[in-house]
């Protein structure tokens, strides 16, 4: 790119999450003229998906345009960063997620931060240089940081917890590390960490112990995400998170495979701990209807809005639960794909005035036949139903034409 522009690209250094001065660089561009046009309208085009609604109907054009541009210019404006990075991701039309090696990243951060407004690194082989890379003040530039599935057990999350660089880190993803407790109780003790918005610890060792750390964390009360997904964590655990008042603005919940369905032993469920954030994944948890009723009871209002249950053992009786459940009453996205749903059960769901607002619902792989379905084409019930996910196999060719008419592909 010209060296004109390196006045430009200092702000946009300077001010990464400021649209201002990335707009102010694309009118420069306009009046380059030639092929500078051409990153211009990306820049625009992406900083306008950026703040546009995900259910906004203008996303289509500008996604396409969106694919046009980076096609036909992708050489050119990956070039700086080919050999060095095998992630490449573009936001708000510059370069700001790539994924590099702990010693490429070592050598060559100077020009990868010069090259881009880089926000958000995936770290690949960084165990034998975990010092090394927490030093680097470069780190001090991030939003996010990936070190994932490079089973570096305990000694990631002391050294993440205690890098003072990371300050600035807003999303966290250490899945796949073979963390335990110890770590999940470091990283919940870090004041660096204090501007965490998301945090994903999936498929780790975290039992109640560890979820109830992260509960307790003073310094963690911006989380807005939190994933936990195939950690042991048991209901407890999970309830202690989901109550926590050290996690006031908690908005999304992931516990898909956490051992719900588990005896509590000792513990006293927490009525309407769960149902206070809005969205919840408890998918493949082996909930039966008897642990399900206790996590759905709410002795206050819900903040419910989506929730995945799919792959448990509801069957008739779990859709009852469900169906009865006051605390569903804010639902608008159900998921149910692959519980054991009969006719009759479809009906109860179908049927249930607290389930009235829903929007979009996950009836997949379940056992249930035309019977269950045929009442959905007279919209009656629920009445607000935009999306609807109907079984692979046992509706009549008929049937399924017509609610793919009425409801599109699910």
């Amino acid at each position: 790119m010209q060296t004109d522009a390196e006045p430009f690209l200092q702000r946009i250094r300077a001010y990464p999450d400021d649209d201002g001065p990335r707009l102010v660089f694309a009118d420069w561009l306009d009046e380059q003229g030639g092929a500078a046009l051409a990153r211009a309208a990306f820049i625009r085009v992406q900083i306008a998906l950026a703040t546009l609604p995900e259910t906004d109907p203008a996303r289509a054009d500008l996604l396409r345009a969106e694919q046009v541009l980076r096609d036909a210019n992708k050489d050119a404006w990956e070039a700086p960063f080919r050999g060095l990075c095998s992630l490449i991701d573009f936001r708000r039309g510059f370069v700001d997620e790539v994924r590099i090696g702990a010693v490429p990243f070592l050598r060559h951060a100077h020009e990868l931060f010069a090259a881009a407004p880089v926000r958000h690194l995936h770290l690949m082989d960084a165990g034998p240089h975990l010092g090394a890379l927490t030093a680097s003040p470069y780190l001090g530039r991030l939003a996010g940081l990936t070190i994932e599935a490079q089973h570096l057990r305990d000694p990631l999350a002391r050294a993440v917890a205690r890098c003072a660089h990371l300050s600035g880190l807003r999303r966290l993803d250490l899945r796949k590390n073979r963390l335990t407790d110890a770590g999940a109780s470091a990283l919940a003790g870090s004041p660096h960490l204090a501007g965490l918005e998301e945090l994903i610890l999936s498929e780790n060792e975290l039992t109640e112990s560890g979820a109830r750390a992260l509960a307790a964390s003073p310094h963690l009360a911006a989380l807005r995400g939190l994933d936990l997904r195939h950690n042991p964590v048991g209901p407890a655990g999970a309830e202690a998170v989901a109550a926590s008042d050290r996690l006031p603005r908690l908005e999304w919940l992931n516990l898909s495979g956490c051992g719900l369905g588990a005896p509590r032993g000792h513990a006293v469920p927490r009525p309407g701990a769960l149902v206070r954030v809005a969205v919840l994944d408890l998918s493949g948890n082996a909930l039966g209807p008897a642990a399900l009723k206790p996590l759905l009871t709410a002795d206050g209002p819900a903040a419910l809005r989506e929730l995945d249950l799919s792959r448990n053992d509801l069957g008739e009786a779990g859709a009852a639960v469900l169906a009865a459940a006051p605390a569903l009453a804010g639902l608008r996205g159900l998921k149910v794909s692959g519980c054991g749903l009969t006719d009759a059960a479809v009906t109860v769901l179908a049927s249930s005035p607290h389930l009235a607002g829903l929007r979009s619902l996950d009836l997949g792989n379940n056992p249930a036949a035309d019977a269950a379905f045929e009442p959905f084409l007279d919209g009656a019930r629920p009445p607000r139903l935009r999306r609807l996910v109907v079984p692979a196999i046992g509706l009549s060719p008929a049937l399924r034409r017509a609610l793919h008419q009425k409801y599109g592909s699910g």
